[in-house]
């Protein structure tokens, strides 16, 4: 491991670096690229950096500008005004939280470790290169609003949307990903310990899925058996609801292209049940628990061969490494370890969905009276904080325990996906109802990762926490949910009850003395016999 003095030396050379353009492949990676095309074994994973961006000249400069198409003059699209290689962006506002370090943790200030020039695409115009449109948008020149996707409760999904949902699930798991790899390595032995070669491996695109949750929830890297484990660039703040709304998108959309359907979308699991019963853990949806070993997938279900990665978080702390997209065992739930749970109630739902502040200081796992902290489940709606209090989404994730229990393994479990989906549900209706400006958002001392400017950890291109508070509908797509019209929580009700009766006995002692008082000191007339007229009560002397 490279002492960080060093790091902060490298960092500081290679930011002085300055090109107008990308610079070009050299011939081996282009070979590379080509001979596994010729060979039909493309490598990648959808995950942290573009392949095409991933040579020791572009890591050395810092530079990610890849051209569009054939014409290596076409860097991000800027021929057709589709972008331009410019300087990145990161946020500069003070954090708070536990993570106190600076310039530890190579998701600092993201991506500017790795890359300080990438492309900056204008209108609608997205991706790496400007070649994509932005989600909600299609057209070559991305100005059509595209149709609605719309996310259905998996159990009201037709046989055929069923299969097409669990197949596809099962084809990302065993194909690669034709743009993007991970990194293996921290940033500073990114290049391997000649310099000469970039440390990078090959995943599927489920499993980049899983790998990009894996990153973003990792402990900081200070040295052999050393790790800072006070980081989560995902959960525990106001990224939470955003940096998986922005995680479910990249995933939906790798699996329309997967499966050649626009208008594929993710379904969703209600949860609120209240139950202590799995109603998606069966061989007809996401796999039942074997008779044998109910902590393994029921053989009856595709996803009982599924194997885990990024699960041995000890074990890379230890090398100082990352996890590298090998398997590492089965995928495992563990029902026995319930310890007499129940999945979260439709009550549940209305109370979280009743409170009106996104989130309050200090935009930790300890804010009250927070709708994201409530929805996360840290927090209850009455304010309740207690370690051993869990709600809604960390609830779930408990109740199913196993490979879901962890975050940094959590996203091996495919339930993940329709989990979280319904998470974000709940995310958009609050959005639709209180309708926030983006001031609801801290600009500054949220942890760090979840300022409103960040750009969310690892994606690339960056993308702020802020691009996504919007409703999903903006984004392209939409939920067939009815969730329950906001209610008074039945804590309010209660203690509305309990003031109102106290009020009610007040009010009525005050008006006995007042009207003893009267009938002692003047001459009182009944209240029957009171006659009204048109004089306000404002006009009184």
């Amino acid at each position: 491991m490279l002492k960080s003095s060093r790091g902060r030396q490298e960092e500081s050379s290679v930011e002085r670096v300055e090109s107008s353009h990308c610079k070009a492949m050299s011939s081996f990676w282009w070979g590379l690229l080509i001979s596994c095309l010729g060979c039909g074994v493309l490598p990648g994973a959808r995950a942290q950096f573009p392949r095409v961006c991933m040579t020791v000249d572009s890591l050395v400069s810092k530079e990610c500008c890849p051209p569009l198409g054939v014409d290596l003059a076409n860097v991000c699209g800027s021929q057709d005004g589709r972008g331009q290689c410019t300087e990145v962006q990161a946020d500069t506002r003070p954090w708070s939280g536990p993570y106190h370090l600076r310039n530890q943790d190579d998701r600092e200030r993201w991506p500017r470790k790795f890359f300080i020039r990438t492309c900056n695409c204008t209108g609608n115009f997205a991706g790496y290169n400007c070649g994509d449109c932005k989600f909600g948008w299609t057209g070559p020149n991305c100005d059509g609003k595209k149709p609605l996707v719309i996310r259905k409760n998996i159990h009201s999904l037709t046989p055929q949307e069923r299969e097409q949902f669990l197949g596809a699930l099962d084809l990302a798991k065993n194909t690669t990903h034709p743009d993007y790899v991970i990194t293996t390595q921290h940033w500073l032995g990114l290049l391997g310990p000649n310099r000469t070669e970039p440390q990078i491996a090959n995943c599927s695109i489920y499993d980049f899925f899983v790998w990009l949750h894996y990153y973003s929830v990792r402990d900081t890297l200070l040295g052999p058996g050393r790790p800072y484990k006070a980081t989560d660039f995902s959960h525990q703040g106001p990224a939470f609801v955003t940096w998986h709304r922005y995680h479910l998108l990249w995933l939906e959309r790798d699996l329309q292209r997967l499966t050649g359907n626009e208008s594929f979308a993710l379904p969703y699991w209600n949860f609120a049940t209240g139950r202590n019963e799995c109603d998606v853990c069966t061989d007809q949806l996401l796999g039942a628990a074997r008779q044998d070993d109910p902590t393994l997938i029921s053989q009856n279900s595709r996803f009982s061969s599924w194997q885990i990665v990024c699960d041995s978080l000890d074990d890379y702390n230890r090398r100082v490494t990352l996890c590298n997209g090998t398997y590492e065992g089965l995928l495992r739930r563990n029902q026995v370890g319930r310890n007499g749970e129940r999945l979260p109630s439709l009550k549940d739902i209305q109370d979280c969905l009743s409170l009106q502040n996104f989130d309050n200081p200090p935009f930790f796992q300890n804010a009250s009276f927070s709708f994201r902290n409530a929805l996360e489940g840290f927090d209850k709606a009455d304010g309740t904080l207690d370690s051993q209090v869990m709600s809604l989404h960390n609830l779930v994730h408990s109740f199913l325990n196993g490979t879901s229990a962890l975050p940094h393994s959590a996203a091996n479990d495919p339930i993940f996906v329709v989990l979280h989906s319904f998470t974000d549900a709940i995310f958009d209706e609050w959005m639709k109802r209180f309708n926030p400006s983006t001031d609801a958002w801290p600009q500054e001392l949220a942890p760090i990762g979840h300022n409103r400017m960040y750009n969310m950890v690892p994606f690339f291109p960056s993308v702020t926490n802020e691009e996504f508070f919007l409703t999903a509908d903006q984004l392209g797509y939409r939920y067939a949910v009815d969730l329950p019209a906001e209610e008074t929580p039945s804590w309010t009700m209660n203690l509305s009850v309990v003031m109102g009766i106290l009020g009610a006995l007040v009010g009525l002692f005050l008006l006995l003395a007042f009207l003893q008082y009267r009938r002692l000191r003047k001459e009182y007339t009944p209240l029957m016999e009171t006659r009204l007229d048109n004089k306000r009560y404002t006009e009184e002397a």
